[in-house]
């Protein structure tokens, strides 16, 4: 380097603070992503298997002449397409991956203990468990690869469009008559409850399109769709995640604009709500007769059988067999807690239902990092859509719930932890 000359002597310059193949200008924190090396990149047909389970979660048939359900086949697929990238795709366990096993562990030990009658349904629904982690970790994994993570989103916005589109079209929709009045509408036989979760989560994906005249439109679409749905809960799920989505920014007005802007999408969906006689009655319903389709009589049960068997539980789907018996259920032979809370308690007590919250306590933290990457609000807000329908159902071992669990925790691996500001 040259030497600036003054009065004939020579000026020493200043060394500089780093190294000058480290000198250089430092992009965003927003900008500050873990890049994979070579060796770690996911390999195509890897995902293109990812984005087929991910395109078959919406399209569960559980009125269907094939012995498996469709987003488990596709499931398995990727599962076995991820061989290909064994070492990419299993290579980093998130802590909350570690959590679940924990959990999985008391799963089999609450069988053990309590020693159940329905030891075929416990065995499925294990198997069950296995897979979905599985696939947690696995996307998680992949989907740190930024292409694949673009990709599974767009896949996820469009197959939640296309199934709205079906339900609104009149293509495949069943319609379920309510005792208040009206029809709630699905499509392949699916639960009402369950469909509206998924549009929920659909939502969010769309409205976080680029193309916002594209956006909307598919937005209203899904809206449409979730308000035939007949579900009070899923349209709390699109709140919780429409205002979560929209609350980001660098600034206080930023993130002030982006809440009116969710409060104009909420005001929208009320406004469809109203004009639904059939919803308008469901929601009359709890305010007038404190009604919750049957769940102001399970609660208090699971309640009380928390209270006598709080270390491991009643054992799984043991607990929803004792569940019928306790409100004197007539229809079913067995009857869910409707709420994920009461299911972990009542099905592993304590022992198990700790560890379970643990591991979906560090995905919201990763979910909540992620806002400092190039996704932002978007996994926070896809995880907590999901999470907000399991307060009123008990969806832990649904296909939804843990595609948005690895969401969140690709998401939260984008964010170099070197670099990320001990405050916000």
């Amino acid at each position: 380097m040259s030497r600036p000359r003054a009065l004939g002597r020579v000026i020493p310059l200043p060394a500089p603070a780093f190294p000058l193949p480290l000198a250089r200008v430092v992009p965003p924190i927003a900008e500050q992503v873990v890049r994979l090396p070579a060796a770690h990149r996911i390999s195509l047909v890897v995902r293109l298997a990812f984005y087929l389970f991910v395109f078959s979660i919406p399209f569960e048939m559980p009125d269907r002449t094939i012995p498996i359900e469709i987003p488990t086949l596709t499931g398995l697929i990727f599962i076995l397409a991820s061989l290909i990238n064994l070492r990419s795709v299993y290579r980093r366990i998130p802590g909350a991956v570690l959590w679940f096993g924990v959990y999985l562990w008391f799963f089999g030990l609450s069988t053990l203990w309590n020693r159940g009658e329905h030891a075929g349904q416990v065995l499925f629904l294990f198997i069950s468990f296995v897979q979905l982690i599985l696939l947690a970790w696995a996307g998680s994994n992949v989907m740190r690869d930024r292409r694949a993570l673009r990709g599974v989103l767009l896949t996820f916005a469009l197959a939640c469009f296309l199934r709205a589109a079906m339900q609104v079209l009149g293509i495949g929709t069943s319609y379920h008559a309510e005792w208040t009045g009206g029809y709630r509408a699905t499509v392949l036989g699916q639960n009402p409850n369950y469909s509206a979760i998924i549009l929920s989560a659909g939502l969010v994906a769309v409205l976080n399109l680029r193309v916002r005249v594209v956006a909307w439109l598919m937005a209203g679409v899904i809206g449409v769709a979730l308000i035939q749905t007949g579900s009070r809960g899923g349209l709390m799920c699109a709140a919780a995640g429409t205002l979560a989505l929209l609350w980001h920014g660098r600034t206080v007005w930023a993130r002030v604009r982006g809440v009116v802007l969710g409060f104009v999408v909420l005001a929208l969906l009320a406004f469809a709500a109203l004009r639904s006689p059939m919803l308008s009655a469901r929601f009359q319903e709890v305010i007038t007769e404190h009604s919750l389709a049957g769940r102001e009589r399970i609660y208090p049960a699971v309640v009380g059988m928390i209270a006598e068997r709080p270390l491991l539980g009643w054992g799984p789907v043991e607990n929803q067999y004792e569940i019928a018996v306790r409100i004197g259920e007539e229809k079913l032979d067995r009857r869910d807690a409707h709420n994920l809370l009461f299911e972990l308690f009542s099905t592993t007590g304590i022992l198990g239902a700790v560890p379970f919250l643990i591991g979906l306590a560090l995905c919201l933290r990763e979910a909540w990092r992620a806002r400092l990457g190039p996704w932002k609000m978007l996994p926070f807000a896809l995880l907590v859509s999901v999470l907000v329908g399991c307060i009123s159902g008990t969806w832990i071992a649904s296909k939804v719930l843990w595609f948005v669990v690895g969401v969140a925790l690709a998401g939260g691996a984008y964010v170099d932890r070197r670099l990320e500001p001990c405050v916000e």
